[in-house]
């Protein structure tokens, strides 16, 4: 699966001289615990979150303290750009969004932009990964197979089944043919993974008489 399946629009894209209560209004009034801030052309610049924010708009309050403070914290910043974080990672459309999603996690980003051109054009964020990894096992199959019948020339001898996200294909024995199927179903929303486990060989048939064998006799005798 690409990002560009997983990913969601930015509700809001924020500009450096955006006072930081607006900024925070505007994130709250979307829902959102992130924002990309671009400049005049629409490139990125930084992106800015709901704990970077926070740290402007509250000031610790002195009779918290047991002794009165020596000197009053210098003000805090009240502009987008002293409170953005500059260093982004970013991703691309066409990354791998399994990959994304691991290295989010692992590093504890919560969002991260999505770029085309240096532009702005998605956010993927934890809840879009968790949106995602819960879609239906069952779609994800018909999806995977709608797009083999589509574009194999003998669909017919391939087999899918998915189970908690993991494609499974059965038949496909050619390497070049497998490639292309990989291709084609990572880029089904909700695939994880796709493996290629050997087909089950048959059992051997039965035959009506033990050939090889004596004969079995009964223990009783007349």
């Amino acid at each position: 699966m690409l990002v560009h399946a997983m990913m969601s629009q930015a509700e809001v894209l924020l500009d450096e001289e955006t006072p930081v209560r607006e900024a925070a209004r505007l994130l709250a009034e979307n829902r959102c615990d992130s924002a990309p801030v671009v400049d005049a052309s629409g490139a990125l610049t930084g992106i800015v979150t709901e704990n970077d924010l926070l740290t402007d708009l509250f000031e610790a309050d002195t009779d918290a303290y047991a002794r009165a403070l020596e000197a009053r914290a210098a003000p805090g910043v009240h502009r987008v750009n002293a409170a953005m974080t500059r260093a982004v990672v970013t991703a691309a459309e066409d990354d791998d969004a399994c990959e994304l999603s691991r290295r989010m996690f692992e590093t504890r980003i919560r969002c991260v932009p999505v770029l085309r051109s240096g532009r702005v054009v998605g956010l993927v964020c934890r809840r879009d990964i968790m949106r995602l990894m819960m879609r239906p096992d069952a779609d994800v199959a018909a999806d995977v197979r709608a797009e083999l019948d589509l574009r194999l020339p003998d669909p017919g001898e391939v087999e899918v089944t998915v189970l908690d996200g993991v494609v499974e294909v059965v038949g496909a024995a050619d390497p070049q043919a497998r490639r292309g199927i990989e291709a084609l179903a990572r880029r089904i929303p909700g695939t994880r993974r796709v493996v290629f486990p050997q087909r089950a060989a048959p059992a051997p048939r039965e035959h009506g008489g033990q050939q090889g064998h004596a004969p079995l006799r009964s223990g009783l005798h007349g």
